[in-house]
């Protein structure tokens, strides 16, 4: 439940830092503040693995990416974040990684 919060409380940074994005620097400045991409027309798509990235080198809050897949699709419920399953291409059925839309 803890890493439930934690992940929770990362994805409302970023949500809040992407709303901030209204130009190229900036674009830059929040993407080198959080060392992740962030893409998108409206640069608010995320990774699952670039969020792994950004959790360990930023946010100092390590997780091992079952359960990062495992809590995102509730986390993301209940924040209204839409996400997209990734899957493997040889397990179709084995979800490998999220998209997800922080607004």
């Amino acid at each position: 439940m803890v890493n439930q919060q934690k992940l929770t409380e990362v994805l409302i940074k970023l949500r809040q830092a992407a709303l901030t994005i209204d130009s190229k620097e900036s674009w830059k400045e929040v993407m080198g503040k959080y060392d992740m991409i962030i893409v998108g027309e409206k640069f608010n798509k995320i990774s699952t693995i670039e969020l792994e990235h950004a959790l360990k080198s930023t946010f100092h809050v390590e997780m091992a990416s079952d359960e990062i897949l495992e809590l995102i699709p509730q986390a993301c419920q209940a924040l209204g974040m839409k996400t997209k399953p990734l899957e493997l291409l040889n397990d179709p059925l084995k979800i490998d990684a999220y998209t997800i839309d922080l607004f």
